[in-house]
């Protein structure tokens, strides 16, 4: 690499941008956006928001996608056949919602973070003073216990049905005779009914023998996944837009544009090498859309330009998008085609994402860089960093060096064309 040819490649894609007024317009627009999203959140991230502001706070992701009822077959006899009856019981409209999944004994009383639109229920059986007992602790998103309601619904009503049905199961192993308990009432009340419900239930049970059904205990928590903050989600997408527009728009609409009036080929029978000419707009376009995105993350949060996540999610976010639009200025011929491939990738993987996420679908959305990096870049700007978003960040870092290689092979082999 010959550093003169490579700072006169990225003059002249300077000098092109800067006489691109509709570009610079569009630029000032975002970082105007971010100024008004500064100026009207005086509370700020952790500056002594009340929490009923917080709670009130809207959330994007529209309350809970995925329920996990999470159970532990350790030390119980009632758990088995319980969540049988559960898996059994689901209603249509919650089987693509509802997951029930198995936990050992010491991970189900840790805490563990759930992402947003994320919540769970979790079963833990144990025996204290020689009677068997039943834990059902509910994780809801914090001051959005109604986002439950269709779960708890379900879970409620099909809990009090299988634990009569393991009971008389057991009094009938016990050869205890007129075992008869009484129906069940099928109504909607809150929790007290539930706790009453299932008290009675011990109750009549006891009077054939001591025992048979465990003592019920219900709690409510706010420890579920964190609703998705309004004010940061905007951020976010403020960020992923200004890498967008300068590695997935610009950049494949002005190479067709050279493509189109012989620039780059004038380039390509000039000194200056393929890689030469390949890795000055490596290093235009990213630095273009990443200052831009440092900026409105800037404006926001000042205290997150500190941060080694903050920085190595938006390279890794810059690295995927020059990537995804070098491939696109490749296999485009004209400027329409361009512009048409970005908007058509970026519709198209939102599809898929939306698809999968309404669905339940595991594994697809993986594979997009657009499902790891609002994670990441959220996580970064809401300052709420987790174990799960490092591995988000190592996903995007892979992704984003895949469509890097297959730029760079594309561009080799038909850049020209």
């Amino acid at each position: 690499m010959r550093f003169y040819i490579l700072r006169a490649l990225v003059l002249k894609e300077l000098h092109r941008h800067a006489a691109n007024r509709g570009g610079i317009a569009l630029g000032l627009l975002l970082i105007a956006a971010a100024v008004m999203l500064s100026v009207f959140n005086p509370a700020g991230f952790g500056g002594g928001g009340s929490s009923a502001t917080e709670a009130a706070s809207t959330s994007v992701v529209g309350g809970v996608q995925h329920c996990f009822v999470c159970y532990t077959r350790e030390n119980s006899d009632v758990i088995p056949p319980l969540v049988a009856h559960l898996e059994k019981t689901v209603p249509p409209e919650l089987r693509q919602r509802v997951r029930l999944r198995e936990m050992n004994a010491d991970r189900i009383k840790e805490g563990v973070y759930y992402q947003p639109g994320v919540a769970s229920i979790r079963l833990n059986a144990y025996t204290a003073g020689g009677q068997p007992h039943l834990r059902i602790d509910v994780f809801h998103p914090p001051g959005d216990a109604a986002a439950m309601a269709p779960f708890e619904n379900w879970l409620w009503r099909e809990m009090r049905v299988g634990l009569q049905e393991i009971a008389e199961q057991k009094l009938k192993a016990l050869k205890v005779t007129n075992a008869n308990l009484p129906p069940i009432v099928a109504e909607n009340d809150d929790l007290w009914a539930v706790r009453e419900s299932f008290a009675a239930l011990r109750r009549d049970a006891d009077e054939w023998h001591a025992g048979i059904v465990p003592e019920v205990q219900i709690t409510r928590e706010g420890l579920g996944g964190q609703t998705l903050e309004l004010r940061s989600a905007i951020a976010t997408a403020l960020v992923v837009f200004a890498l967008y527009f300068a590695c997935v728009y610009l950049l494949p609409t002005l190479n067709c544009e050279e493509r189109e009036r012989g620039v780059l080929l004038a380039q390509a029978l000039s000194p200056a090498s393929p890689a030469e000419i390949l890795m000055a707009k490596f290093l235009f376009y990213p630095v273009l859309g990443g200052a831009l995105a440092a900026v409105i993350a800037g404006i926001y949060k000042p205290a997150v330009l500190s941060t080694l996540f903050f920085w190595s999610g938006l390279f890794t976010v810059a690295a995927g998008f020059l990537g995804i639009g070098m491939t696109i200025a490749t296999l485009a011929k004209t400027q329409r085609a361009a512009f048409m491939g970005a908007m058509c990738y970026l519709l198209s993987v939102s599809l898929v994402l939306v698809i999968c996420s309404t669905n339940g679908i595991p594994f697809v959305s993986n594979l997009a860089l657009e499902y790891h990096v609002p994670r990441v870049l959220h996580a970064s700007l809401s300052g709420s960093v987790h174990s799960v978003h490092w591995l988000h960040l190592l996903a995007a870092m892979a992704l984003a060096a895949f469509w890097l290689v297959t730029a760079g092979w594309l561009f080799k082999r038909r850049g020209w064309q």
